[in-house]
């Protein structure tokens, strides 16, 4: 297992590196340009092109590498539910980061774009659901977590799943993305599948967009809703950030208990697997100037994160 060849942890943080490079230059760029065809770009030629060219440049074998392995019917229906069970447990972990930062000054929370037609709704479904579902997928779930696997599978889930995180360069979505990439790596590894966290990413994204587009359509044949919620932003930040995150923390409570007992029936389709899988592991030790890129990105975000903290507290 050792003389194999395969990506190492500096190939993912070098990576990273270049992807947030091009996600602050190019990505920006495209996106100020034009919203929808910016995101496209973002996706295909910042996010997804850049690890293939890396495997295929170190000449990698890209299925092993990426997890290209089948998924089945079942688990990956599995995938679907246990996903939308813990989209609750996201979005907990927003409001509980938010309502922290509420209490310094009132805060700005960008706006994603919802769709108000029919048309829209299956451009963003394309944009925000299955290319970023695909593309991301193969950048964090694919090429990062295969670079920390030599670490050891734990390590790797919950490392990818920050830098995943951090990777949004905004307070706002920070946590939420985090656990989403908690589950989605853990999935992955799991099942041995890419497929598992694209199936859980693209059901995720898809499942925030219809639930824009149906809010929309409510407050337009419900024009009293749009009173109602302009009553609501009259109270004061804090106080509604912490009411949305006991709600969401209940019902997070109960949902991911739901998802857990999902999550086991998989593991106990392929135990036998997994224990061989297991048994196979061999962690490599690493070297601290391989997470040196990190540094550059981690400058990045904090610079980003005092630009948030001094806008909440001059809004205060």
């Amino acid at each position: 297992m050792l003389n194999k060849k395969r990506l190492k942890v500096l190939d993912a943080n070098l990576l990273y590196l270049i992807g947030a490079i091009l996600f602050w230059t190019l990505g920006a760029y495209v996106q100020r340009r034009s919203l929808q065809s910016g995101l496209i770009i973002t996706q295909y030629v910042i996010i997804l092109l850049p690890p293939i060219i890396y495997i295929k440049a170190k000449k990698l074998n890209i299925k092993e590498t990426l997890k290209l392995n089948k998924i089945s019917f079942k688990h990956g229906f599995l995938v679907a539910c246990i996903t939308i069970l813990t989209y609750p447990a996201a979005v907990f972990a927003n409001t509980l980061l938010m309502t922290i930062m509420s209490l310094i000054g009132n805060l700005n929370i960008p706006q994603l774009p919802t769709a108000t037609s029919s048309s829209e709704y299956l451009i963003l479904m394309f944009v925000i659901s299955i290319s970023a579902g695909i593309c991301e997928e193969v950048f964090f779930r694919g090429f990062i977590l295969s670079g920390y696997e030599r670490m050891g599978k734990k390590r790797a889930i919950i490392l990818s799943a920050v830098l995943f995180g951090f990777f949004h360069f905004n307070l706002y979505n920070l946590m939420g993305p985090i656990v989403l990439g908690l589950v989605f790596g853990y999935l992955v590894v799991e099942t041995n599948s890419i497929f598992a966290g694209m199936i859980g990413h693209i059901v995720n994204n898809g499942f925030a967009v219809t639930l824009g587009f149906i809010l929309n359509l409510v407050s337009e044949l419900l024009p009293e809703m749009d009173t109602a919620s302009e009553a609501a932003v009259e109270l004061p930040t804090s106080i509604a950030m912490l009411s949305s995150t006991i709600v969401f923390g209940v019902i997070s409570a109960v949902t991911v208990l739901i998802a857990y007992q999902l999550v086991k029936i998989i593991k106990k389709d392929r135990v036998e697997l997994n224990s061989k899988v297991c048994s196979e592991e061999t962690k490599v030790e690493v070297k601290g100037v391989e997470f040196t890129p990190l540094i550059f990105t981690g400058i990045l975000f904090i610079i980003i994160a005092i630009v948030q903290i001094k806008e909440i507290i001059s809004l205060g």
